[in-house]
């Protein structure tokens, strides 16, 4: 691959970050050399396989073809002739006009770079990528299997078993990265005791922000137990009492409240000096949490530019201070979890 085409993929991995995630374009922008590049290239691998998992254009038996194919490049250290191939036929499945769908019919644009990250690299981020995507087909297989037009999950451990796959993962490969740096190596068995609650706690947020879409789309993360207490009827979620609304967020916030204060302790384990892998981790905690905070308060769910301007301000100082962070958190959590 001339030097050319190799810019002209490494632009456009850039370019779409932002536009399939403005908020992981905040913190993955933070990250510098090797680390950053495969960061940035492993998120967009992972909002593919998120993509085949989350479209409305194909039903059950197909996005499990689609995860099961996605999973299959990343088995037994491929050479990138042979991905490229298997990927190729993943392209054109379905027609629609989104960044996601963007994302995938370019795809081929990001296995090339990712061939530009070091081999040790790779054979971190494979293993992981087949894991979520797998996971994820598993669970469309559940759906499958009951033949329901809404498939709701039971209770908060299938809840958390879900976001093992489409975050918990995220974690494990995020520590595994980190610590090819000697000086977060040393924290490797601190940090493993936490790193897959930095991805579930993200991840409850969002299902707690958008259980109304993704009820639209025919899944209810939001777990039986919850909604069978508040008398909820997932037909009837447009017109959910008051108490029925908070009934949900009272039942989503303990577990939620437990990783959040995993992912502080996450945090602080790393060295003061590796500031923009710590600025990477503080971004999106704190907006995870001013997030839930807005939904806590009934206030919608969107931080404002003002608001993430202001966050990035703060993470700046926090990157510093462990105490300053902790102080921070804390008082939200006690206000308002």
């Amino acid at each position: 691959m001339n030097d050319r085409v190799r810019e002209k993929d490494w632009e456009y991995c850039r370019k779409i970050l932002p536009k399939v995630s403005r908020t992981f374009a905040l913190n993955i922008a933070q990250l510098e050399g090797d680390i950053f590049k495969t960061v940035l290239l492993g998120y967009l691998l992972l909002r593919i396989a998120d993509t085949f998992e989350d479209t409305v254009y194909q039903d059950e038996k197909e996005k499990i073809t689609d995860l099961k194919d996605f999973s299959a490049i990343f088995k037994r250290d491929k050479d990138l002739p042979h991905r490229l191939k298997l990927y190729e036929s993943l392209k054109f499945r379905w027609k629609e006009n989104s960044y996601e769908k963007d994302l995938i019919e370019n795809g081929h644009m990001v296995l090339r770079c990712y061939f530009d990250v070091p081999d040790t690299h790779r054979r971190i981020v494979d293993p992981l990528l087949v894991e979520t995507s797998e996971g994820m087909a598993e669970f469309q297989k559940r759906k499958l299997d009951s033949n329901s037009k809404i498939f709701q999950l039971t209770d908060i451990k299938e809840l958390e078993d879900y976001c093992y796959y489409v975050g918990g993962v995220v974690g494990v490969m995020l520590t595994r990265l980190f610590c090819q740096k000697k000086s977060i190596e040393e924290k490797r068995s601190q940090l493993e005791d936490f790193q897959i609650h930095f991805g579930i706690a993200l991840q409850l947020i969002n299902i707690i922000k958008d259980y109304r879409k993704d009820i639209a789309r025919g899944w209810c993360y939001i777990p039986l137990t919850i909604t069978e207490k508040y008398h909820i009827e997932l037909n009837k979620i447009e017109t959910l009492s008051m108490k029925q609304r908070q009934g949900i967020i009272e039942g989503m916030i303990p577990p939620i409240v437990i990783y959040l204060d995993s992912t502080l302790r996450y945090i602080q384990l790393l060295p003061l000096r590796e500031r923009s892998i710590r600025l990477f981790c503080i971004i999106p905690f704190i907006l995870g949490y001013t997030t839930l905070v807005k939904i806590v308060k009934m206030e919608g769910n969107k931080v404002s530019r003002e608001e993430v301007a202001s966050i990035i301000q703060k993470s700046n100082t926090y990157a510093q201070s462990n105490s300053s962070l902790e102080e921070d958190y804390l008082k939200i959590r006690k206000d308002y979890f």
